[in-house]
């Protein structure tokens, strides 16, 4: 019974130290990652760092710039617990959903949107529209027969 419990202390120890040190490793940051997210604090520090990754924001469109082909979204950061407007471009490649073009989006409008920074530069990668959906009792038929 002592071989179990020592067996299992030994194996517990063990554990202890690889999840201490993965954890050790996870948190280290390099001077560089460091230094860009002073430069610019919109920026992930990962991002930053020339690690492509997906990020998304689900915000009302502040302004639609159809010439630059760009949207402004307002959205609540919960890493900084404030509001932020960003400005996100679309390109060829970005996908839209309930809308067909970027003059359909207006100011008011809620949208999810996908993006990736590349170069300081955000570019959607899909950007959602919300679409107002009809309450049940506006949706609800006209009763029309005589009582």
């Amino acid at each position: 019974m002592k071989k179990y419990l020592v067996v299992i202390a030994i194996i517990s120890v063990m554990m202890a130290l690889s999840g201490a040190s993965a954890f050790a490793q996870d948190s280290q940051v390099t001077a560089e990652e460091d230094m860009a997210s002073v430069q610019d604090p919109q920026v992930d520090p990962a991002l930053a760092a020339g690690k492509t990754n997906e990020l998304a924001i689900y915000g009302e469109v502040q302004a639609v710039n159809v010439p630059g082909a760009s949207i402004s979204v307002q959205y609540y950061d919960y890493d900084s617990d404030e509001e932020r407007t960003l400005e996100v471009s679309l390109d060829k490649d970005s996908k839209m959903e309930n809308v067909k073009v970027i003059d359909e989006v207006k100011p008011g409008d809620w949208v999810d949107v996908t993006y990736t920074v590349t170069g300081g530069k955000n570019t959607a990668k899909m950007v959602s529209v919300e679409v107002e959906e009809l309450a049940a009792e506006d949706s609800a038929p006209i009763d029309t027969t005589d009582e």
